[in-house]
């Protein structure tokens, strides 16, 4: 697998639609900042644009996707500076299975949009959030994802009247599909030269290791290791890494291995010591204090932290 697949993988992605809403005349709606889940907005008919904090507002058309992985609070309407219309407002209890549309503004040039939202485990997913923009805008008009979205709210009920077997399952998985077309499609489309974990995902040898790196991070791996498997020589790769991603090798190697070790010691009872072995240490206290290093408590504080959420 690729390395995006592997880190949507472990990370546990899972999505959900939310609301699917039209409006008409000046209209603007408040999302509020969200520390637990990522939001998307899917815009489905007409034009609006969305603005995220203090940054200039981003323009969408019919077919184009924001996601906002870090959860700011955001603005997003045909009039940004109308009354805003708090998110909340708009959420609906799905009748009978199926989501209820919901309509607000007035009369005029007529938008709709449906919002999705997106839980995963942020430890775990922080090399791709972390990589991407503050908003990310992708075009997806014409693909299939976005096809399957429009088709499965468009549906009614049976003529029983029942709802339909899978269908909250089955929005939950194509929300989670139009996000995966949505990344692919903003990483084929990054200019060729630039540096990062993402550029790295469009380089041949650095894309199969950071492949090989997520996808099995708890093996021992060295740089020798991953050259053989990738085709390269170790000083080859060693030097591509480095220009690619901005970071040693080593260095990567080393913070997937943490964040793997922060993601059991948070969801299993597995020791101190055995966590710092999967993670590459010999030593539990050189572990501990590489672990407080990266993200500011030790293994023991970090492990009560989790099991208090």
């Amino acid at each position: 697998m690729d390395a995006l697949s592997e880190v949507l993988r472990l990370a546990g992605l899972a999505g959900t639609v939310l609301a699917d809403a039209t409006a008409g005349g000046a209209w603007c709606v408040s999302v509020p900042q969200a520390s637990s889940r990522a939001f998307a907005h899917v815009l489905l008919e007409g034009e609006c644009a969305l603005q995220a904090g203090e940054s200039a507002p981003v323009p969408l058309r019919t077919g184009d996707v924001a996601f906002l992985p870090r959860g700011e609070s955001h603005l997003l309407g045909s009039d940004l500076a109308a009354s805003a219309t708090p998110f909340a407002a708009l959420l609906r209890p799905p009748v009978a299975g199926e989501l209820a549309p919901v309509t607000l503004g007035g009369s005029g040039r007529r938008a709709r949009w449906v919002t999705l939202a997106f839980t995963a485990d942020r430890t775990l997913a922080d090399p791709l959030f972390r990589a991407l923009p503050a908003v990310m805008r992708s075009g997806l008009r014409g693909t299939a994802p976005l096809a399957w979205l429009a088709d499965s709210l468009g549906l009614s009920l049976s003529g029983t009247d029942a709802p339909r077997p899978g269908g909250t399952a089955a929005l939950s998985r194509v929300a989670e599909l139009v996000l995966i077309e949505a990344l692919r499609r903003h990483v084929e489309g990054l200019a060729p030269g630039g540096t990062g974990w993402l550029a790295g995902l469009s380089d041949r040898h650095v894309g199969a290791a950071l492949a090989l790196v997520h996808g099995r991070p708890g093996e021992h791996w060295t740089v020798e290791r991953l050259a053989r498997q990738v085709g390269l020589s170790r000083s080859a790769l060693a030097d591509r890494f480095s220009q690619v991603v901005g970071e040693p090798i080593f260095a990567f190697l080393t913070r997937v291995r943490l964040q793997l070790a922060a993601h059991e010691l948070a969801t299993t009872g597995a020791t101190v010591e055995a966590v710092a072995e999967g993670a590459g240490y010999e030593a539990v206290n050189s572990f501990s204090r590489a672990f407080k290093r990266a993200f500011g408590k030790p293994p023991s504080v970090w492990r009560r932290r989790g099991r208090r959420r």
